[in-house]
């Protein structure tokens, strides 16, 4: 009864070591994925950051042709004044008006050219931009239907192990099942270990003399006293 009781406890492990191997390749495609959305998302949000410096020359160059607009018409209207002049003194305050407005109106259009350039910059720029972040979708589409297409797979793979495993469970006594899932969770690896020439194989340390006699048989299962994992001593045929 024992030993059919520890070869059941054996193959529930087999199948807890075959779930945590499928674990370990599906969650190594995480960090592929996360690769993935790092890559498009610097690539978003630099086509953005360009989309919004676009608008803001934009802005800012509307907001100069409408300035422009402005400084022509009090130019032309100084000037006609200054045409108009039959006093001098009424000639130097239009021939003033006329130098204040032509001075404004050269740095504004000088500045409206500098805004234009860096417009025209940014419009290429972000042509550019979206043509690599086409080129990344398209490139990222294939490799993330095939990452799918994997996990897909492990998803599967998994689904069996863990139909598996369920059965396995279900041929260990109530009492043992508790003690093997508590000290598995701990360690995260194998909770059933084989002895070692009576010392116990995971941490090394001597099973007591008293103890022994009890193990010699084989199939008997006992915990370590040190770090609490379930040992056993196969059968000597």
């Amino acid at each position: 009864m024992v030993n059919a009781e520890l070869d059941a406890l054996l193959a529930l492990q087999a199948s807890d070591g075959v779930i945590r191997e499928i674990e370990g390749r599906r969650a190594a495609l995480s960090p592929r994925l996360a690769l993935l959305d790092v890559t498009q998302k610097r690539t978003v949000e630099e086509v953005g950051r360009i989309e919004s410096s676009l608008e803001r020359e934009l802005t800012r160059q509307r907001l100069l042709d409408a300035r422009i607009a402005d400084l022509r018409s009090t130019h032309d209207r100084a000037a006609g004044a200054l045409a108009a002049a039959e006093r001098i003194s009424d000639a130097a305050a239009a021939a003033s008006q006329v130098e204040v407005a032509r001075r404004a109106l050269a740095e504004t259009e000088s500045e409206a050219h500098g805004v234009s350039r860096r417009v025209a910059d940014l419009r290429t720029a972000l042509a550019a931009h979206r043509e690599v972040l086409a080129q990344v979708s398209q490139d990222q589409g294939d490799a993330r239907s095939e990452l799918e297409r994997q996990r897909a797979l492990l998803d599967a793979e998994l689904a069996t192990a863990r139909m598996h495993r369920q059965l396995s469970a279900s041929t260990v006594s109530a009492d043992l099942l508790g003690k093997y899932e508590r000290i598995a969770l701990r360690r995260r690896s194998d909770a059933v270990i084989e002895l070692r020439d009576f010392s116990c194989g995971a941490c090394d340390t001597a099973i007591p003399l008293q103890r022994r006699p009890f193990m010699m048989a084989g199939g008997r299962i006992e915990l370590c006293e040190a770090c609490g994992v379930l040992l056993y001593r196969k059968a000597r045929e």
